[in-house]
């Protein structure tokens, strides 16, 4: 992975700055090492980085403080269970999507870029897009 480290990197002010991913490609990813994982898995995943890769550390962790904590099992606790219908409903669509996706051509790589651009790309020079709060409005930033 160190060699192709400088991928994940830009210049900004001088400074060696985190790229924005949303600008990168997924082989550019790939190359720094990372996997296509679903953003629930991503937080299970550092928890376990951070508790040394123990599972039970992760189950037993008392950073309830953390915003991963609620996440830390592998389940979002804020979403509500599907009834027996919903689920059946979910079910059937999957495997409608599947059928279709065995008899459906394969999509060149370029066709999928084309198919997910909307024509607007995130500016290379974009370094932080979190929304001001209200602390930076009136104190000058966080202490």
């Amino acid at each position: 992975m160190k060699q192709h480290r400088q991928i994940g990197f830009e210049r900004h002010d001088g400074c060696d700055v985190g790229r924005d991913p949303r600008a990168m490609s997924t082989a550019k990813l790939e190359q720094l090492v990372h996997a296509r994982v679903s953003p629930l898995r991503a937080l299970c995943l550092k928890c376990l980085d951070c508790c040394n890769g123990s599972a039970q550390e992760v189950r037993l962790c008392t950073a309830i403080d953390c915003p991963s904590w609620p996440f830390r099992m592998g389940k979002n606790p804020w979403r509500t269970p599907l009834g027996a219908e919903a689920h059946a409903q979910r079910a059937a669509t999957m495997n409608r999507n599947r059928a279709s996706a065995l008899t459906a051509p394969e999509k060149t790589q370029a066709q999928i870029e084309a198919s997910a651009s909307d024509g607007v790309g995130v500016p290379n020079h974009t370094a932080v897009d979190f929304p001001l709060t209200e602390m930076d409005d009136e104190e000058g930033g966080a202490s």
